[in-house]
C-alpha cells in the first residue's frame, strides 16, 4: 500500500500502534490506513481499479488470520481447561496408593531411616551421596562403589557422619557419580504412599512421605 501521501494524516495511528510495542497492523487499524489513504489520494492520479482491489484482499487476509488466530487461543484455552480437570479428577483418586515421584528431597521423622532411591544413566564406578539439612549444611555422605546402569537404593540410617542422629525435618539429597573421568547422570526418587492430595494456585501437589512433590514429577503409580 502507497503511504507517502499520507503519512502526516497516520502518524497519530502508527504512534498509538508503536505506543502498544506492536509494529502488526490489526484488521481495525488496516482499514483505517486504507480510509485515510482514499480520503488523502491525488484526485488528478486517483488509485486503480487493481491496485484497490490488491488492498482489499489483503485486508481480507488480515481478517481471516486474525479469526484464525482468535480461533486457536480459544481452542487452547478449552483444551487448558478440560487437561486440568482431568489432572484434578485423576489426582483425587491417588490418595493411599503407592507413587514414584522425582525428587531430591526426603523427610525425616528424627527416628525413621530412609530409603534413597537413585537411577544411573551408565555404569558408575563410584557414587557419591551427600546428605545437606535446611540450611545446605552437609549432615552425611556416602560412596557407593561399581554401580551398574538402572535403578539402585540406599538407606540412610538417620544420622550424621559423627553418628549423631539428624532432627527432624526436610533433606536434601545430591548425588554424583563418575565413571573414571566420565560423569554419569543420575536421577532421585521418592516412593511411598499419598497421604494428601492438595490442590494450590501452582497445580496439584502430592504428599508422599511428608515431601509435598507436583503431580507432574510422578513417574509411576501403584496400588
Amino acid at each position: 500500500m502507497e503511504l507517502s501521501g499520507i503519512q502526516g494524516a497516520a502518524s497519530p495511528l502508527q504512534s498509538g500502534i508503536n505506543g502498544k510495542g506492536n509494529a502488526a497492523l490489526g484488521k481495525d487499524e488496516f482499514l483505517k490506513l486504507l480510509i485515510t489513504q482514499l480520503q488523502y489520494q491525488d484526485p488528478l492520479n486517483p488509485m486503480e481499479g487493481t491496485e484497490f482491489a490488491t488492498q482489499l484482499a489483503q485486508f481480507n487476509s488480515v481478517e481471516q488470520l486474525i479469526n484464525l488466530n482468535d480461533g486457536v487461543n480459544g481452542l487452547a484455552n478449552a483444551q487448558n481447561i478440560m487437561s486440568s480437570g482431568l489432572n484434578n479428577s485423576l489426582a483425587s483418586s491417588l490418595t493411599g496408593k503407592t507413587a514414584r515421584v522425582l525428587s531430591n528431597t526426603v523427610h525425616s521423622d528424627g527416628k525413621s531411616e530412609q530409603v534413597i532411591h537413585l537411577r544411573l544413566q551408565d555404569l558408575a564406578a563410584e557414587t557419591e551421596i551427600t546428605i545437606r539439612d535446611a540450611n545446605g549444611k552437609t549432615i552425611r555422605t556416602e560412596t557407593l562403589s561399581n554401580l551398574g546402569r538402572g535403578d539402585h537404593s540406599w538407606t540412610w540410617d538417620g544420622k550424621s557422619d559423627s553418628g549423631v542422629r539428624a532432627p527432624e525435618g526436610d533433606y536434601t539429597i545430591e548425588v554424583a557419580a563418575t565413571n573414571g573421568d566420565d560423569t554419569v547422570n543420575t536421577l532421585t526418587f521418592i516412593e511411598g504412599l499419598v497421604e494428601k492430595v492438595r490442590f494450590t494456585s501452582q497445580g496439584v501437589e502430592l504428599l508422599v512421605n511428608g515431601v509435598r512433590l507436583p503431580l507432574g514429577d510422578v513417574e509411576e503409580i501403584g496400588v
